[in-house]
């Protein structure tokens, strides 16, 4: 099927980026279409003229048969008229080749255009690939850092609850062992106060025993009359022990004053 120049006019393609710029292609489809109608204008001279130079021909035959017959020569008017049919005939191959050769221009540039197309489409395939892995990547590498900070806080909250359960049984310890001491100076100065008060019922008077029946009885008053009242020395005072450490006894000088109405609820 023939080319024309309203196919040329009509013609369209697909946009996509990185095609042909639509201008420069809608510009040079013009100049195409209009070249064909001049080509087609010219062919269609060419052969009006050819079927006039073929009626001529035609009717130059007869008076230049007569004219053979007769005796006239009449050959270099058949030549020229012959060579003129051949080169309009020339004229008019050549305007059909160059319709072919424009008619593959326009296949080449289609096929140029198709090409372009499908290497952008893939170029836009593997951009889109390549964006969406990377963000794939970003977005692991992001669930993998959360990961770690959360691992982090649980580990931090674990050591807070570890530290809280040592201080709370190192202050235990050191109620129980304050606790402990208090009770061993209260019982140290009960002690010293039972102390006292046996050397104090000690110094009750007694009277002394006599040889004889004076032994199971009192002498009468001769008997009283030479009773001495006893002395007691000062060294048999009684002095209270010194409380010693127990086993379960600690430093806590660095933890402070205990408050007495401190309760294990207060620990937080």
């Amino acid at each position: 099927m023939a080319l024309t120049s309203a196919d040329v006019n009509n013609v369209s393609f697909s946009i996509d980026r990185k095609g042909y710029n639509v201008d420069e292609v809608d510009v040079f489809l013009e100049r195409i279409a209009a070249e064909l109608d001049d080509q087609a204008h010219r062919i269609e001279q060419l052969l009006v003229e050819l079927e006039d130079a073929k009626r001529a021909s035609a009717k130059a035959a007869e008076p230049v048969k007569a004219e053979i017959v007769g005796g006239g020569a009449t050959s270099a008017d058949i030549a020229e008229r012959d060579a003129r049919i051949r080169e309009l005939e020339a004229q008019v191959a050549d305007h059909k080749a160059e319709d072919s050769a424009i008619a593959q221009a326009l296949i080449i540039a289609q096929r140029s255009a198709d090409e372009i197309l499908a290497n952008a489409n893939g170029a836009a395939e593997t951009t889109r690939q390549d964006a969406q892995n990377e963000a794939q990547r970003i977005l692991d590498k992001a669930n993998e850092e959360k990961q770690r900070v959360l691992e982090q806080i649980k580990k931090l909250e674990d050591d807070r609850e570890a530290a809280r359960d040592r201080f709370t049984d190192m202050l235990s310890d050191f109620i129980g062992s304050s606790q402990d001491i208090l009770s061993d100076l209260q019982a140290g100065k009960a002690g010293a106060a039972r102390g006292s008060h046996i050397i104090s019922s000690s110094r009750t008077l007694t009277p002394p025993v006599s040889s004889g029946a004076d032994a199971y009885g009192y002498a009468g008053e001769s008997t009283a009359a030479a009773y001495t009242t006893p002395t007691v020395s000062s060294a048999a005072v009684v002095t209270p022990a010194t409380p010693k450490a127990t086993n379960v006894e600690k430093d806590f000088s660095g933890f402070g004053d205990t408050d007495d109405g401190f309760e294990f609820d207060d620990v937080d």
